[in-house]
Formats: structure tokens, sequence, C-alpha cells
């Protein structure tokens, strides 16, 4: 499966996993491991789309980072639930070792 040409990156319409690997130049795996930080992504039944617009968004404003950074500030936000939960998360999806 090739992906869409840049020129048809038109917002509204969704691309599979595939075509954002290509997209992105990596695996499919690369694109799911993607999705658990952050990659903007729609589930429609059993399947998972993409779309363009978002994931360019996504990367314009840092990528994984960016969830990074989301996760950061709620766990320093002062609000204890939330930052007990943001803080877990991030020892989850980024950890020091």
């Amino acid at each position: 499966m090739q992906a869409p040409n840049i020129n048809q990156l038109t917002s509204g319409s969704l691309w599979t996993s595939d075509q954002v690997a290509q997209f992105l130049g990596c695996t499919t795996r690369h694109v799911f491991n993607l999705r658990k930080r952050g990659l903007p992504a729609y589930r429609v039944g059993d399947m998972v789309r993409f779309d363009i617009q978002q994931i360019l968004k996504w990367l314009d404003n840092g990528g994984e980072d960016s969830r990074r950074r989301q996760l950061a500030d709620v766990a320093a936000s002062g609000d204890e639930d939330n930052a007990a939960c943001a803080t877990a998360d991030l020892g989850k999806e980024f950890p020091l070792n």
C-alpha cells in the first residue's frame, strides 16, 4: 500500500497505520507505540484511523514531548488526585531507565 501524496493532505481523509508509517518513514509497530505516547488516532470499530492534519499538528507541537509536558503540567498542578495519576502515567510512559 502506498502512502498518499503530500498534495493529498486533506482534512477529513483518514489514513491507515500502514499509510502513516510510510509517511513518517517508520514501521507500523512504531506507529502503534507512538499512539501510546499521544499520536492522535480514531478507533472505528476494530480499525484505527488517523487524520493526517492532526498528526502534522501533533508533530509541530513537539510530538512525544507534548504528551510528556502535558503529564508533567498535571503532575505539578497541585490537584492531588490528578497529580498522582499523571505522575504514575509519566513513570509508565517515560521510564527513566
